[in-house]
């Protein structure tokens, strides 16, 4: 499986439909506030910030609402665009973590959220992230654990399963960068690596089956070519099996893992 498939980015689409089930949490947890405040950046910060696998622009829009300097990097066109629609005046780049296009010792805090398990040679990118990051400044890189979404990730592995037997969903960002892992990972460029979990998060609770079918419809060029069954078909099944859940229970509950590694 490719860890970032060209056309999974190519437009926001597919972030934003994975985006929109994490909208059915309550009460929600506000992860950017909850990651910018594990190094303290508040309205007002002196910070110069870059951000990473900026996305469609999450973490940027609070961090301008916020006052503070940051600066957007992407190595998809299709995200930067977005971002530049949804927020005016702000700094973007195209650019590969493996070979970040800014001056070593350029920024107080690098943000790397949700990124890291995209990438394939991630001793690089750790080694990047850190060689643009002042002396004292803070890196801080979100993820996932082994157990995150791990409800819809079996009705999927149900769904594969009628063709392909034994077939398991390797979501990247439960095994390539997870909690579990990513410390050792990040180990190789930074001398102190501490691994916050989010605790006492709410659960999704989903009374719309269509919300899950388009995240596991979002996911069709990481997994399609691991099955011979249409990946349409799995979409479908998963559709009605959450759809039978919420009539026999009145949602369909979804258990997020997340965490970040606060490096220095």
């Amino acid at each position: 499986m490719s860890l970032n498939p060209p056309t999974q980015y190519r437009t926001e689409s597919n972030l934003r439909a994975r985006q929109r089930l994490w909208e059915y949490q309550r009460p929600p947890l506000d992860l950017v506030e909850w990651v910018l405040g594990l190094i303290g950046l508040r309205s007002g910060s002196a910070a110069n910030v870059l951000d990473v696998g900026c996305g469609n622009g999450l973490y940027l829009r609070r961090l301008h609402s916020y006052g503070i300097k940051a600066v957007g990097c992407d190595l998809s066109g299709g995200m930067l665009a977005a971002t530049a629609r949804s927020l005016e005046d702000v700094d973007l780049v195209n650019g590969d973590v493996t070979a970040l296009p800014f001056d070593s010792a350029s920024f107080d805090v690098v943000l790397a959220p949700h990124m890291l398990y995209h990438v394939d040679d991630r001793r690089t990118a750790a080694l990047e992230l850190r060689r643009v990051l002042r002396p004292g400044g803070h890196c801080v890189a979100v993820t996932n654990g082994v157990d995150h979404m791990r409800s819809l990730r079996a009705l999927v592995e149900q769904a594969v399963r009628q063709v392909t037997p034994g077939w398991v969903m390797r979501d990247p960002s439960t095994e390539a960068f997870s909690l579990e892992n990513g410390a050792e990972q990040l180990g190789i460029a930074f001398s102190q690596v501490a691994c916050v979990r989010a605790e006492g998060v709410a659960s999704v609770e989903l009374d719309d089956a269509a919300i899950a079918a388009d995240y596991v419809a979002s996911t069709a060029d990481h997994y399609q070519p691991q099955t011979a069954r249409p990946w349409a078909e799995v979409v479908e099944d998963v559709r009605e099996s959450v759809q039978q859940i919420i009539d026999q229970f009145g949602v369909f509950v979804v258990r997020g893992v997340t965490g970040a590694f606060v490096c220095t």
